[in-house]
């Protein structure tokens, strides 16, 4: 087994890849090798990514979950009132209603329509699927009334699976990851960061000082994007682990790591 086989094994087992390949390419700093790989999914019609079939007219930022309980409503919600500051956003919830880490976010409810539910958050509009959407049957963005309206859509598991098999296919404006500051959570983040098509930042739920064991099981990607500074780490707050999102504002600290992410995704006088 040459140097460059080995090289390339201990990447994928960093970033979890176990799967029996066939033919498969890794690439180590530019050079492909042929010892392992991700298997490339089926995929779907790209119908079945909300916007990919509607023309959106709008700019979108997509909160993705690396995994199970990383945090990806808390963060899409802290991001989107980073945003809220400085325009009109709107907070877009893809998980089912019984899913939703967004259900008692908006102070004030203003019913449903069709697929969405909608309510107010201060300056936020917070919107949220009224059914739980079959695969491949994913409503497409509401609309509202407002030319610089910009989206911030929290994805739940069936936008984050279309995403994982049809990489490429969702043209958005841009992209946060949220991760844990855990081994399985990075060697996760690795795996998605492989099926964005484009930049992304990350937030990284957990202590601002990772741990060693972490810091070794980082992917190329994710350790890239670290040393670039497009990762924030985002505290973890006790009052919002055990009551979840509510009416109620954010704690300042994950407030702030939402405006250092709005600042990433959506610098100031732009949009994504």
């Amino acid at each position: 087994m040459t140097v460059e086989a080995m090289r390339a094994a201990v990447i994928a087992i960093r970033a979890g890849i176990f799967d029996d390949l066939n033919d498969p390419d890794v690439v180590w700093r530019g050079q492909p090798s042929r010892a392992a790989g991700p298997v490339t999914a089926s995929r779907p019609d790209a119908s079945s990514i909300p916007w990919a079939a509607f023309d959106v007219g709008d700019p979108v930022v997509l909160v993705v979950a690396a995994h199970a309980g990383a945090g990806a409503s808390t963060v899409a919600l802290a991001v989107a009132e980073g945003l809220a500051e400085a325009r009109r956003v709107q907070l877009v919830d893809y998980a089912g209603p019984l899913r939703s880490g967004l259900a008692a976010a908006p102070a004030i409810e203003m019913g449903a329509d069709g697929d969405w539910r909608s309510g107010r958050r201060g300056r936020l509009d917070v919107v949220r699927l009224t059914r739980n959407p079959a695969d491949g049957d994913l409503p497409p963005l509401p609309e509202i009334d407002d030319a610089a309206r910009l989206a911030v859509v929290d994805a739940g598991w069936s936008l984050t699976r279309a995403l994982l098999d049809s990489p490429g296919s969702l043209a958005c404006g841009a992209m946060v990851v949220v991760t844990r500051v855990t081994v399985p959570g990075v060697r996760q983040t690795e795996q998605l960061l492989a099926a964005v098509d484009g930049e992304a930042a990350v937030a990284a739920v957990g202590p601002a000082r990772w741990p060693r064991l972490v810091k070794v099981s980082c992917g190329p990607r994710l350790g890239e994007l670290r040393s670039r500074g497009q990762m924030v780490p985002v505290p973890i707050d006790r009052r919002l682990q055990i009551a979840g999102l509510t009416g109620d504002r954010l704690p300042k600290p994950v407030a702030a790591a939402g405006r250092s992410l709005a600042a990433l995704v959506a610098p100031a006088g732009e949009t994504p």
